[in-house]
């Protein structure tokens, strides 16, 4: 299936929500995402299958008298997606989210998950992607994170993005009081670390699919 990568949207927050909690400790406590919204020291972003507005944006402007026309723009936009509307209208839409936050020269992310029954698609490496591209856009130096210490796949990750172990942060998770690792990359404008990442990224559409970030 196709997905794409765009900003939060104030709909969006109560399957954030879901997912957050599913993916987090109930002890953990969770982002105020809707007042974060205009906030540009942070970032959300999600990853979702393409619908109608990201499609043909130019579509929200027919007059709602053009129903007609927008109904066949839909169709056509789903056609050429090869989704059904199902898809489209799905209550579940948002299979995942990142949060980052923007401090001095530091990206920080602070959540990054994927609804449990959708991982191990590339969703997650794609929402490092989108927000990686987004600290570049930002003029961010670095970007740090925490994971647990347990969290192997998570730390290989991080690693192949260039994220490096610089120290430990103990008992740093409520539900069982877990180590967190400290991870960061070196810095993101540098020629080398953008030309691997450009590497990254066209090894990821080889396995998985396009990028599409929107904007």
């Amino acid at each position: 299936m196709d997905y794409l990568v765009r900003r939060l949207r104030a709909e969006d927050i109560s399957q954030v929500v879901e997912i957050e909690r599913e993916a987090f400790s109930p002890l953990w406590v969770s982002t105020p995402f809707k007042r974060e919204l205009n906030n540009r020291y942070t970032c959300h972003l999600v990853v979702c299958p393409p619908d109608l507005e990201t499609v043909e944006p130019e579509a929200r402007s027919v007059p709602e008298a053009s129903d007609s026309l927008l109904s066949r723009v839909a169709r056509k936009a789903r056609s050429l997606l090869g989704q059904s509307q199902d898809v489209v209208e799905s209550p579940n839409s948002i299979a995942g989210y990142v949060s980052v936050w923007y401090q001095g020269d530091e990206a920080h992310i602070t959540e990054i998950a994927v609804r449990e029954d959708l991982r191990g698609q590339g969703l997650g490496e794609l929402l490092l992607i989108g927000s990686l591209r987004e600290a570049l856009k930002y003029g961010s130096q670095v970007m740090t994170l925490e994971a647990r210490v347990s969290n192997f796949i998570a730390q290989r990750l991080y690693e192949k993005y260039g994220f490096k172990h610089v120290g430990v942060r103990k008992a740093y998770y409520s539900d069982n009081r877990e180590d967190a690792v400290i991870m960061t990359t070196s810095p993101i404008h540098s020629q080398e670390y953008r030309e691997n990442f450009q590497q990254l990224q066209e090894a990821y559409q080889d396995r998985w699919r396009e990028i599409c970030i929107q904007g």
